[in-house]
């Protein structure tokens, strides 16, 4: 493994060739390719057969690649801005010049002393005698300066808080003369797109950005000496002015301070009896691990293998496939408490056994906050059930194919960082972001004709396309912490230019519910089918459910707003797309009720149900929607109320989205428990005491256990001990029960 603080890498343009065109463009600002406006770049000055002659003199600008911190200090005002500029100029869908630059901005307080120490207003050529102190000696020894604190760092990227992001800056041009006549300056001019963002309602992590620009602005910076402690990185340092509309703004520096676009640390956990992920050799004498995979990125990440050895949890058994509640309980527990995302920019990676068949890997849309963790599992590996073309990885364990298993673990990683799968974004390909069947189908299937490359020929490397992504979308989008998973894609009906439905005689969706009418606080358990009504054969998905990705659910209300059903749990390494035969069909359920979004039913009223199924054929985006209508009723007692009121919490919606029995989220048993005793109250109300709630008829399969309740949250039972020891109700109700539950859910109004 190398140290990528100190990897000197090849090009960061030696990577997975350029992809197909994204079917669908992000609804998010995006930096696209531009090109120097002068017919050379800056910083090829030096090389250059053109020589000074009077009355011009040569611009040794410097603009490299990197990341650069940008301060701005406005004219009147006591807010200024710091943040990043990220310079790619090797991006492989960069254009002719194979540039790419954009920036993110973020408020800062007043301060009392500027933080970077003032240069002179002198061009390139005075400011070189400027008797600025940039050494480290000089500055140590200067008399007159405040005493600098120890240990000395040299400045990297920096991470900023994401309450005080302020806006993306979307590159359009940039200017670097390599000649200016006299007396005129070499100035280096950035012309960029700004888009304020709107923070997120308390609660919430998805903030939005508006359609169209804020407004636009002009940078006109000289390169000057740079102060300590930016002397310290052997970069170029620029200062001057920005203009809006010709108007003066105010001061602006630019720093650069690594030849990485983004930085971020990597935690490794790993279970008793699983075996983590290890570096592989690369071809050339050396190694590939997760750091130098994200190098040929762009990224500077760290990689911290923590903890050996975490005990399996109470009633878990390892080695089989885990539920959804118990891994998301683990990885709870084990990360780090002292994880600060506003200071670092961290993901936590558990690796646990599990056995052949279950998944790959997993990601949870939430442990804390969005994109947080990710989950690995090295005895789950390559059944011949998922892809034909394992070849000699076919039925083996992940810790047994080096290659594959680093390569499925950085596919999980990646998901954190708010990527999804080639296969719906753009083509299948040989790079991480294509599921693992399918990365096996098109080295080993009929797109190469050659049988048995997987796994040695696996490309360990992102495509442009996600390359593009992870290097200049906006910070909260890409952050761990952020936005939640694939909240920058486009879902629900997109119009037509966007994608292209098959007809219904081709390929059909059906969508259908256990009931039209639901209460207020109860789930809705929805149901899809594509089915194949073609005489031929079609290349569709093979796993429709939302945690594949395919598919989205998406609800609208009476008032035409729409809110995304987003999968909490993301497990898709066994989805691909496959041949779907004539009359054939998949199916997938789920039970709409919360996600990150929020809840998909806030309020009584109608209702719109819509599942599109979508994915990319040879670049265009194709698929198949439907839905149905549904009236969420009014409450008609106080118990129907109080249950709503218990179970419209976002505790609950966990609960519910990982399928019950995730007995860590203590506030979801406490309400649950009272739900529960609400229904037994009412029912042993003598008479025509009030009736159960109707809520509850949702949850008939989600109730806690109360033996496990009692075992593992005692203080939430009744008598204590007492109701450990009553007989096992499991979280199901009784047959009796569930058939009462299943004939009022099924009335129509």
């Amino acid at each position: 493994m190398c140290n990528c603080s100190e990897h000197e890498s090849t090009s960061l343009s030696k990577m997975t060739a350029a992809s197909v065109a994204p079917a669908m463009r992000p609804q998010v600002p995006l930096s696209r390719q531009i090109s120097f406006t002068d017919e050379e770049a800056g910083d090829q000055s030096a090389s250059t057969d053109l020589q000074p002659i009077p009355p011009f003199r040569l611009c040794k600008l410097d603009f490299r690649e990197g990341c650069y911190q940008i301060n701005f200090r406005p004219t009147a005002s006591l807010v200024s801005f710091e943040g990043t500029l990220r310079v790619d100029r090797s991006a492989p869908d960069g254009g002719a010049d194979h540039l790419i630059v954009s920036g993110d901005l973020y408020s800062r307080l007043p301060v009392i002393k500027p933080p970077i120490p003032p240069v002179g207003n002198k061009d390139a050529d005075e400011a070189a005698a400027d008797s600025s102190l940039t050494s480290l000696a000089a500055s140590l020894s200067a008399v007159d300066e405040p005493a600098i604190p120890f240990p000395i760092r040299r400045p990297r990227i920096p991470i900023f808080p994401r309450a005080r992001y302020h806006s993306y800056l979307r590159v359009t041009s940039v200017s670097a003369p390599v000649a200016v006549p006299f007396p005129k300056k070499c100035e280096l001019t950035i012309v960029a797109e700004q888009f304020n963002y709107t923070q997120p309602p308390a609660g919430q992590f998805k903030g939005t950005f508006p359609a169209t620009p804020s407004r636009t602005v002009t940078l006109r910076l000289s390169k000057v000496p740079a102060p300590f402690p930016f002397s310290l990185t052997g970069g170029p340092f620029y200062q001057g002015r920005l203009f809006e509309g010709g108007v003066d703004k105010g001061s602006i520096t630019l720093a650069w301070v690594s030849k990485f676009f983004r930085r971020c640390t990597l935690e490794i956990d790993t279970l008793v009896g699983a075996v983590r992920p290890a570096p592989v050799p690369d071809g050339a004498g050396g190694t590939e691990f997760f750091d130098t995979i994200f190098a040929k990125t762009g990224w500077q990440l760290s990689v911290v293998q923590d903890q050996q050895n975490v005990p399996v949890p109470a009633g878990v058994v390892p080695t089989n496939c885990w539920s959804s509640a118990d891994l998301h309980a683990l990885m709870t527990s084990v990360r780090n408490p002292a994880t600060n995302l506003d200071t670092e920019w961290r993901v936590h990676m558990i690796v646990v056994p599990a056995k052949l068949g279950c998944s790959r890997g997993i990601m949870y849309d939430q442990i804390g906050v969005p994109r947080e963790g990710c989950a690995s599992f090295s005895d789950d590996g390559y059944p011949v059930g998922d892809s034909s073309n394992f070849g000699l990885a076919a039925n083996k364990k992940q810790r047994d194919v080096p290659r594959a298993f680093l390569r499925s673990a950085t596919h999980e990683l990646t998901h954190t960082l708010n990527q999804i799968h080639q296969e719906q974004e753009t083509a299948a390909d040989n790079s991480i972001m294509t599921t693992t069947p399918s990365v096996a189908d098109v080295l080993g299937g009929p797109a190469t004709g050659a049988p048995g490359v997987f796994p040695d020929q696996i490309a360990l490397a992102h495509n442009t396309n996600v390359r593009h992504h992870l290097n200049h979308m906006p910070d909260p989008v890409i952050r761990p912490g952020g936005w939640p998973f694939a909240s920058w894609f486009p879902t629900g009906a997109p119009q037509a230019a966007d994608r292209h439905d098959f007809d219904p005689s081709e390929l059909s969706l059906t969508v259908t519910a256990n009931t039209d009418r639901v209460a207020l606080g109860q789930p809705l358990d929805l149901t899809w089918t594509m089915t194949n009504n073609s005489g031929v054969s079609l290349r569709a998905p093979n796993d429709v459910s939302i945690e594949a990705l395919f598919a989205s659910i998406t609800v609208t209300d009476a008032e035409g707003r729409e809110r995304p059903v987003r999968p909490f749990t993301i497990l898709c390494e066994h989805a691909k797309l496959a041949q779907l035969e004539p009359g054939k069909s998949v199916t997938a359920s789920a039970k709409v009720f919360w996600s990150t979004s929020g809840f998909a039913f806030e309020k009584p009223g109608r209702y719109r149900v819509d599942v599109a199924v979508s994915w990319s054929a040879q670049g265009v985006m194709v698929g198949a929607q439907s839905g149905i209508d549904v009236f969420v009723d009014y409450p008609t007692s106080s118990t129907d109320n109080h249950s709503a009121n218990l179970v419209l919490h976002p505790e609950v919606g966990k609960w519910v989205a990982l399928g019950g029995d995730a007995y860590h989220l203590g506030e979801a048993c406490r309400r649950l428990q009272a739900l529960s005793q609400t229904e037994t109250a009412t029912r042993a109300a003598p008479g025509d005491g009030p009736a159960a709630p109707r809520a509850i008829d949702g949850f008939a399969d989600l109730l806690p256990d109360r033996a496990k309740l009692a075992r593992l949250r005692p203080e939430l039972t009744t008598g204590g001990g007492r109701a450990a020891g009553t007989p096992s109700r499991a979280a199901a109700p009784g047959r009796k029960r569930a058939t009462k539950a299943k004939k009022r859910t099924g009335r129509k109004g």
